[in-house]
């Protein structure tokens, strides 16, 4: 299929959440259409037609920075984990002009119902992926809504991630636009947490300050997505802002 032309691909699709999801009826099919491209979403299937024919690999590479905008935006702002793995594409034929549907592998997802939702969020398209955002979600966002990592070792994980990021702390927080001490509270209640070490400056965080700093990494994490993307990370944000 290298050298023959390629009008859509298709994708199955799994979605996933903190609980068994579902979906209310006539929730899908779904259309979104973004800079030329249409995409045509079922519950587990997906269709991503092309504005003009092109060859696979060329299809395939534009489309990638959609379904990671897609993946990453719905993530982080909805707490929907979305996956897309290709399974074909439809070949334009170079005789008849006809499009040929390619043979795909049957994918089926099934969940016990215990979340319904109306219908898929639409993703924010001008996000982008790099491997500072992708690290920041699976290795911190997402393990900590799973409760697989504490949220002190989650924010004592980014907060070295920033750091190493932008170069400093006080970088870091200029980037995101929150104050060097927003910053370094994110941080010192991370690794001083006794549930980390045990030492003269470990503290016992209570309840409300791990939920507090748990909304504190969410919100890092969305700015982190956002700066990479060129966007505005959102309004100047300093201890007076930290959530009670």
């Amino acid at each position: 299929m290298q050298d023959e032309l390629v009008s859509a691909l298709r994708y199955a699709v799994a979605w996933s959440d903190q609980h068994p999801l579902g979906w209310l009826d006539g929730a899908f099919p779904v259309t979104y259409e973004v800079r030329g491209w249409k995409f045509e979403l079922a519950e587990s299937r997906l269709v991503a037609v092309l504005p003009t024919p092109l060859d696979l690999d060329n299809a395939r590479e534009m489309a990638l920075p959609f379904l990671n905008a897609w993946a990453a935006s719905l993530e982080v702002d909805e707490r929907l984990l979305v996956t897309f793995t290709y399974l074909g594409a439809d070949v334009v034929s170079g005789e008849s002009g006809q499009v040929q549907e390619a043979d795909a592998v049957v994918a089926t997802f099934g969940a016990m119902v215990a979340v319904q939702l109306p219908s898929p969020p639409a993703p924010s398209w001008d996000w982008l992926e790099t491997s500072a955002t992708d690290a920041a979600r699976t290795l911190c966002l997402r393990p900590l809504r799973n409760g697989n990592r504490p949220v002190v070792d989650a924010a004592n994980w980014l907060a070295t991630h920033l750091t190493g990021w932008a170069g400093s702390e006080s970088e870091a927080a200029s980037r995101l636009n929150v104050s060097v001490s927003y910053m370094k509270r994110a941080r010192t209640e991370g690794a001083r947490s006794d549930e980390r070490k045990v030492g003269k400056e470990s503290e016992t965080r209570t309840v409300e300050e791990k939920v507090a700093l748990a909304k504190v990494v969410e919100e890092l994490v969305r700015r982190l997505h956002l700066v990479e993307s060129s966007l505005t990370p959102g309004e100047h944000l300093t201890l007076a802002d930290w959530p009670a």
